[in-house]
């Protein structure tokens, strides 16, 4: 991971793939969370700043190079997706 914030400890094996979440998902949820708020509560109940960092972070993982675009979407969950959008770049 290229960018500064990210996991110490990354996301068990299979973590995600328990979750049907993205391994992009899964390392930004856990780079986030603390001893306030677990990786898991995190997944089931993110709050809008969680969401919005989370966003974040996947974008710059993204842009890093340290996961595919592939079509944008990224499974957070069996019913959930966080969407991005691809960069424009002028010039």
């Amino acid at each position: 991971m290229k960018h500064a914030i990210c996991s110490c400890v990354p996301p068990p094996v299979g973590w995600s793939v328990n979750r049907q979440t993205h391994p992009a998902i899964a390392q930004a949820i856990f780079a986030v969370s603390s001893d306030a708020r677990s990786p898991e509560a995190i997944w089931e109940t993110p709050t809008p700043d969680e969401w919005r960092k989370i966003s974040e972070l996947v974008a710059q993982y993204v842009e890093d190079g340290d996961f595919a675009f592939d079509n944008g979407k990224f499974a957070w969950g069996p019913f959930e997706t966080l969407r991005l959008w691809p960069l424009r770049r002028d010039g």
